[in-house]
């Protein structure tokens, strides 16, 4: 079960350590998005006071330092969010070589058009790319 605790968080410090800077999400303009540009701060306070500035950074650094960096939808920080939490790879190199592989934007696109909750369609999409094909092979008798 995960954590539903609550923790300091201080978004413009995080993001200021991250690369990231922080905007409204009444300037948001999706097709003028540029790299490192986040507009979604409520989402980023719930994520830090939910889990912590630690993880918070995390995300933010997964997603924002491998090519990934216009895509800091809210979506895409809580689908990043949930696969750090419930360790799909562990934290390291690995898990930033694999997310330099990914298309975030293309992966975010393919969610909004399924049923349900993109941010819950992202980790479906996701989990098996960071998991690999031995997720759906069969144990051995």
């Amino acid at each position: 079960m995960l954590a539903r605790t609550s923790h300091p968080c201080d978004i413009y410090a995080i993001a200021r350590t991250c690369g990231v800077k922080l905007h409204d999400s009444a300037d948001n303009r999706s097709s003028g998005r540029q790299p490192s540009h986040c507009y979604c701060k409520p989402t980023l306070r719930a994520i830090g006071r939910r889990h912590g500035e630690a993880h918070l950074a995390m995300v933010l650094k997964l997603i924002n330092s491998t090519g990934n960096g216009r895509e800091l939808h809210a979506a895409t920080l809580q689908a990043v969010s949930y696969l750090i939490l419930v360790e799909v790879m562990p934290i390291g190199s690995a898990l930033f070589e694999a997310f330099d592989r990914i298309d975030l934007g293309h992966v975010r696109r393919m969610a909004r058009a399924m049923p349900g909750l993109t941010s819950n369609n992202m980790v479906a999409l996701l989990y098996p790319m960071l998991a690999g094909t031995a997720i759906f092979e069969k144990a051995a008798a």
